[in-house]
């Protein structure tokens, strides 16, 4: 079945799309520089994604299988570069200046090397949050005319397999991984060179091990997840269907308070590797701008329903607790106002919470507080500010 789909798959690639133009790998260079990645030709099918109970590494994290249709999409070869981020990060004043007209964000600066001595030309780029990420694709799009964008964790699955039903893309023989990634039993605590292993059937180098790469959050409701195990990770973690799931530990060595919203000071295991929509795919829902709103006039009161407190447990409860004091370990770390103080509650204004909420805090030009626009509906902030305000 997985040497058919593979064989089907690979006839595919270089037939023509929908509008007849041509459906296969290319190249891009990034305007203004000499920087050039390559993109590979996807083609679309359907795969079972998740993993069975009786799969040997499986944890909780893994999602149970279910069926999946995937349009056909393209994926980059490898793993987004620093040579490629780094015209991200930084950037002439006049460019950045253009960029805003437009509504382009670039990342702050790091606290302390941007490389984290993890190697530099050739080397993955590591340790983007999920919103870094989001906003080097749209940069990219930007600047290329293309729609770039982090891949579904369907996208992602089903490149990784490439037709395979087995627990890893080259079969169930864990004693064959060194042949196809980096791990923490052969990484010596290193990334590595991007490329320098052997590719799965669809062309794809570093897919499992080296970093960790971010996938597009299938729902507002969906945590934050990277695919593809690490030169951190246990062997395990290299199998199609392993997850690991972004918590406020990956950011907890940050010395500012906040911490960054751009990078995340304890999770040097991450990258980014990056799709492009063939012609007549459409992008992902999640992925839309969502429209500007105000809030709305009612909220369900805290505790009211499992979703909302679900919610706060996910975005909130890591740094304010899950009794709103704000004395985690994180919290404590941040400065994080304690919601059941009366002098605190008496500074809570609704639509001033609602907007740092939804479009993140700037103080003094810095930015404060992630903006969570993109990952939360205008009537789940809504409930969250009712949610803080009623601590008790």
């Amino acid at each position: 079945m997985g040497g058919l789909f593979a064989a089907l798959s690979a006839a595919m690639i270089g037939q023509a799309t929908a509008d007849d133009t041509k459906f296969e790998s290319y190249t891009e260079k990034i305007p203004g520089s000499s920087v050039s990645f390559d993109m590979v030709a996807i083609p679309g099918g359907e795969i079972t994604i998740g993993s069975p109970d009786n799969e040997a590494g499986r944890d909780k994290n893994d999602l149970a299988p279910r069926k999946v249709t995937v349009k056909p999409f393209y994926m980059g070869k490898n793993e987004v570069s620093w040579q490629e981020y780094i015209l991200y990060v930084f950037g002439e004043k006049e460019e950045i200046e253009k960029e805003k007209k437009d509504g382009i964000t670039r990342p702050t600066k790091p606290y302390g090397s941007v490389y984290r001595d993890r190697g530099e030309k050739g080397f993955p780029a590591i340790g983007m949050s999920q919103h870094s990420a989001v906003y080097f694709a749209k940069w990219l799009s930007w600047k290329t005319g293309k729609q770039y964008r982090l891949p579904t964790e369907a996208e992602w699955e089903y490149a990784c397999r490439a037709g395979a039903e087995t627990p890893y893309f080259w079969g169930a023989d864990a004693s064959k991984a060194g042949d196809y990634g980096w791990s923490k039993e052969n990484s010596e605590d290193q990334t590595h060179p991007i490329g320098k292993k052997q590719p799965n059937k669809f062309g794809l180098y570093d897919i499992v091990g080296n970093v960790s790469e971010w996938c597009l959050q299938d729902d507002t409701n969906a945590p934050a997840v990277t695919r593809g195990g690490a030169f951190t990770e246990p062997v395990a973690k290299m199998r199609s269907a392993s997850r690991m799931i972004d918590c406020p530990e990956w950011n907890e060595l940050d010395p500012q308070s906040p911490p960054s919203i751009w990078w995340l000071s304890a999770a040097d295991f991450v990258g980014i590797r990056l799709v492009c929509d063939a012609n007549g795919a459409e992008s992902p829902k999640a992925d839309a701008k969502p429209a500007d709103a105000k809030p709305a006039a009612a909220a369900p009161a805290a505790g009211d329903n499992a979703a909302l407190l679900a919610t706060y447990k996910r975005y909130c409860a890591g740094c304010h607790g899950a009794d709103g004091k704000g004395q985690t370990k994180i919290g404590i770390k941040n400065g994080a106002r304690d919601y059941t103080d009366a002098k605190v509650k008496a500074t809570l204004k609704d639509e001033e919470m609602f907007k740092a909420v939804k479009e993140g805090l700037v103080v003094d030009g810095k930015e404060k507080m992630l903006p969570f626009k993109e990952k939360l509906k205008d009537e789940e902030i809504t409930s969250l500010v009712q949610h803080m305000k009623a601590f008790k």
